[in-house]
């Protein structure tokens, strides 16, 4: 704690000390800028300029400079009315002016010399094209999210993004509650950058483990690429902001149902015929339905002082309920609960603090993940094979803000956030199977427990400066993170609704099977706690270099510090097995120890051009270099006190009776923990992505912008995990392999030969080293994308996208479809068959294509249509033949061979609202949901692996859903 307040005082003093610094938009504001002139062109300092909106305390107030210029820094998204003054000219008063998250706004004003008229009122279109910046962003306004229908929740949002690909398809919230994996620009699932109030929520390397109180939302951008010299990481930069009090109290209560009964059916006899099954109280045809569903927001806002003091808070409960094709057992539950508060205290005009905070609480009574399958695709066949996974999360922060001048301004923010992530297993007394070629579990599940931590300092500075070959907007800028992670295996104490013997699994065994038949045997020593983390010291700077009217620079830098780290920790004696040296010594204490510093220097650079100088035609182009940040999951990789110790052999079940014995083991195939853990190689470095990209942006007419672009991506230095005694060379001993085909049977007509290479015997018998190092190959990427963006006017709004993207990857893992681990670049000529080129990289194709709007109809009705189609993802057949190393996953055809289902999803909202009360001071309003329009029946993910089992549908697209809600709002 003490090194945390050090620092913390020491980016404050750095950043205010700062000397020229940056651009006029924060992590959660907009921006205003312009210039005042009159009739005759000439410009006009000394205007007053006011700017007042609803979303704002008090009003800000400026004046123009000598170039009749003016600048309105770091405001809240919200609608403006921006009035100008000067004695002797009329009042000119610019209207409806929307700023949106991350967005400045350019508003001139020309005033005319007074008459009997002495205010001009303009209620006209606001700009859409940013003629400064080159970021590549979509933002959705509050009135959007509450039109938008689908989950309500983090994922749904990027469904209806351009250019962002989901692994998994959400049908009216049928994925509510699960993490669903995205990419933008290329096939990487990791790297994003999700933050809530301007707080970094990252998982790990990049996901999204929060589920979010969507009901507070007031605005939330995506950004996809091209990001300044703020954003560290290549993936998804997602910003949500939360609504604020007021000067008038102001509320809503939500809620929407839906039972068994509204809604069709999809599956088909083909689905069936290809291996979809029931259970015991659901059939074949029903395994895709919901069973019930629900969900209640509530919040108010308001005042403590007028002008000074503004509080808000909301509270949601959320349960759904259904039946899934991997999961035919009983309907799949899962519950949420947020509650999240915000106070808004304007010490004076240029001063503002911000305290916030969000608590969410996770149930899923049944979850379906594995122990080695890692998506929710397995095929469990009762509940003892599942978690009862409970989650606890939550995120504060306490902010200031400060309007140092019209030329500066000043923030600084920080706080927490965190998870805490128990999983318990139904059935600690059975033994734990998988199939890995039928790609079905069975028996118990495992005790285990993941907990993340985030203490969190972003301070930045902003500084306009004109006369130095142009107008220059400087931003200076400093991050701080500390990671904590901790991963127990066994010894957990609650388990509400199950039995808990507090081991991890039975007899901390667990069962590889293949297509039914015996193959390997994971025996584990537990219980174990370990603990890895990272220290994060990050500087940027940059600068919007307006050169002239038409063209501006965006030069930006970005020097990152991840220190990755291992604190004193222990390993006891095992509960069962007691394999290693170090439970053979009665334990162990493992000192702490620095695992690897990065100091990274990332430069960006960006060019826009505005072709007319009237901000309705930009040429945009943009370079920037991104390194990717390890999480603590890099000091885990290499903590000798592991998650998981483990030894994995091959496994011939003598006696057949289904359960390993001692001396049924084979070879060892792999092991973790302790002395045999995987080490880094000394001159490893950070992994990394490079960005190149141009874009056209038009304002077609008032209020609706195109863009339409071009994105190469470049990604290197991949590191992985890998036997450091088995090079590829050393897998020199050819064998031919015989492949069963689609029926998995040999000696039928479709086998063919494989030639196949085994290890090496004299390297074999050498044992296991593990280093985890950088691999050879660059994965490629380039997508081709056009989108649109339309405000709500003339009663209709409109967001829209289509982009197609070209990979040249080494796995495609969206589906567990995985033909390598780790990042994917292969270790053995065996992975490299079936590829596209000499670097064994995947070639294969996707696109996707987004149109969502909102149409004020005759008769105060509102309809909401949105149309989302996405290409299947290729595949290629698996196998896993038997060499003398281990089983070994081979692809038997190109990756573009086949493609699953292509998906097509129509859904709309009709609703309507009535004004209640004396004085119509609230709004009753009615809304009816229709998801899958069409009843489109696509299979979103296919079992790949060779056997009887090959192209069963894992999960299915559910059918037509109807769904009705109320709204009140006063």
């Amino acid at each position: 704690m003490k090194a945390f307040r050090t620092l913390t005082m020491a980016l404050a003093v750095f950043a205010v000390g700062a000397g020229a610094a940056l651009a006029q938009v924060s992590a959660t504001t907009g921006a205003l800028t312009g210039v005042a002139a009159d009739e005759t062109g000439a410009v006009l300092p000394g205007v007053t300029v006011t700017a007042t909106s609803p979303a704002l305390i008090g009003q800000q107030v400026t004046y123009t400079d000598a170039s009749g210029g003016y600048r309105i820094p770091a405001i809240p998204p919200g609608e403006y009315t921006v009035t100008f003054e000067l004695p002797g000219f009329t009042t000119f008063v610019r209207a409806g002016v929307a700023i949106g998250l991350g967005f400045t706004a350019e508003i001139d004003a020309e005033l005319r010399v007074a008459t009997l008229e002495e205010t001009v009122t303009v209620t006209g279109a606001s700009p859409v094209v940013d003629v400064a910046s080159t970021k590549t962003a979509t933002n959705f306004d509050a009135a959007k999210l509450a039109n938008l229908p689908g989950a309500r929740d983090f994922w749904a949002i990027l469904a209806n993004s351009p250019s962002v690909q989901m692994s998994r398809i959400d049908v009216g919230a049928s994925r509510a509650g699960t993490q669903t994996g995205y990419a933008a620009y290329d096939s990487k699932m990791t790297q994003h950058r999700p933050m809530v109030e301007g707080m970094v929520m990252t998982e790990g390397r990049g996901g999204a483990c929060f589920y979010y109180d969507f009901g507070s939302m007031d605005e939330v951008s995506i950004g996809t690429g091209t990001h300044s010299a703020d954003m560290g990481w290549p993936g998804v930069v997602s910003q949500f902001i939360a609504k604020s009090g007021g000067n008038e109290y102001h509320g809503t209560a939500r809620a929407d149902y839906q039972c068994g009964d509204w809604q069709r059916t999809n599956i088909t006899q083909k689905q069936i015929d290809l291996g979809v099954k029931g259970g015991e109280k659901v059939e074949a045809k029903n395994v895709n339905k919901f069973f019930r569903y629900w969900d209640f927001n509530a919040d108010v806002g308001g005042y403590f002082i007028k002008d000074k003091l503004w509080v808000y808070g909301s509270a949601r409960e959320w349960d759904i309920r259904g039946y899934r094709a991997n999961f035919p057992v009983k309907p799949f539950r899962t519950h949420l609960n947020n509650l999240s508060g915000k106070a808004t205290y304007s010490i004076n005009q240029d001063n503002k603090a911000i305290f916030y905070t969000m608590y969410g609480r996770k149930n899923q009574v049944n979850r379906t993940n594995t122990h080695r399958l890692s998506s929710s695709a397995a095929i469990h066949r009762s509940t003892d094979s599942t978690w009862n996974q409970l989650y606890w999360g939550s995120v504060t922060k306490g902010e200031w803000n400060s309007v140092l001048s019209d030329r500066a301004f000043f923030e600084i923010r920080g706080g927490k956030m965190g998870y805490d992530w128990p999983n318990f297993s139904y059935a600690p007394d059975k033994p734990t199977y998988e199939d890995v070629g039928n790609n079905e579990v069975s028996g118990g599940n495992r005790n285990w427990q993941r907990d993340r931590h985030r203490a969190q300092v972003l301070t930045s500075l902003t500084y306009f400066q004109d006369g130095w070959g142009g107008d220059h907007n400087f931003k200076f800028g400093g991050e701080f993170f500390r990671e904590i992670r901790r991963d127990h295996r066994g010894g957990l104490s609650r388990n509400p609704g199950g039995r808990n013997t507090g081991g991890y699994l039975y007899n901390d065994m667990f069962h590889i099977l293949d297509n039914g038949a015996p193959s390997e045997i994971y025996l584990f020593e537990t219980p174990t706690t370990n603990d890895s983390r990272l220290w994060t010291y990050s500087f940027y700077v940059s600068d919007s270099w307006a050169v002239n009217e038409n063209l501006t620079l965006n030069l930006g830098a970005r020097s990152d510090r991840y220190r990755s780290y291992l604190p004193s920790q222990e390993h006891g004696v095992g509960r069962i097995h007691c394999f290693t040296t170090v439970c053979q010594a009665g334990g162990k204490t493992f000192e702490a120890r620095d695992v690897m510093t990065w100091n990274v220097f990332a430069p960006r650079i960006g060019i826009t051009y505005d072709v007319a100088g009237d901000g309705r035609t930009v040429l945009k182009a943009n370079y920037g270099t991104y390194w990717w940040n390890p999480s603590g999951d890099l000091a885990n990789l290499v903590n000798a006190n592991s998650p998981e110790w483990y030894r994995r052999h091959d496994w011939s079940d003598t006696n057949g009776d289904g359960v390993w014995q001692a001396g049924e083991e084979g070879d060892i195939v792999s092991q973790g923990g302790g002395s045999v853990n995987n080490e880094l190689d000394p001159n490893i470095e950070d992994q990394r992505t490079r960005e190149l990209a141009f874009w056209l942006e038009r304002e077609l007419i008032p209020n609706f912008g195109i863009r339409a672009g071009y994105v190469y991506r470049k990604v290197d230095q991949l590191y992985q995990k890998g036997n450091n005694l088995r090079t590829y060379a050393t897998y020199n001993i050819a064998n031919s392999i015989t492949d069963p085909g689609v029926d998995g049977v040999t000696g039928t007509g479709d086998d063919k030969t494989l030639a196949m290479f085994d290890l090496d015997p004299a390297v074999k018998a050498l044992g296991n080293a593990y280093t985890t190092r950088n691999m050879d190959g660059e994965p490629e990427f380039h997508t081709f994308e056009m989108s649109g963006t339309k405000r709500m006017a003339d009663n209709w709004s409109l967001i829209g996208g289509f982009s197609y993207r070209l990979s040249r990857d080494h796995d495609n893992n969206y589906f567990g479809n995985t033909i390598r681990g780790g990042e994917g670049a292969p270790e053995n000529p065996n992975e490299c068959i079936n590829t596209g080129d000499d670097e064994c990289r995947f070639h294969f194709t996707t696109w996707t294509f987004k149109l969502n709007g909102t149409w004020n109809a005759p008769g105060g009705w509102i309809v909401s249509p949105n149309l989302r189609h996405q290409a299947g993802q290729p595949f290629g057949r698996i196998y896993r033949p038997k060499l003398n190393y281990g089983k070994q996953r081979v692809l038997t055809e190109p990756m573009d061979t086949n493609r699953q289902d292509h998906i097509t999803l129509m859904d709309i909202r009709t609703e309507k609202a009535f004004n209640v009360g004396s004085n119509g001071g609230g709004r009753l309003i009615g809304f009816f949901d229709i998801y899958n329009l069409t009843n489109a029946n696509s299979a979103e993910n296919i079992n790949a692996n060779t056997g009887g089992s090959y192209l069963r549908p894992i999960e299915i697209l559910n059918p037509t859903i109807v769904r009705f809600g109320l709204k009140f709002e006063w």
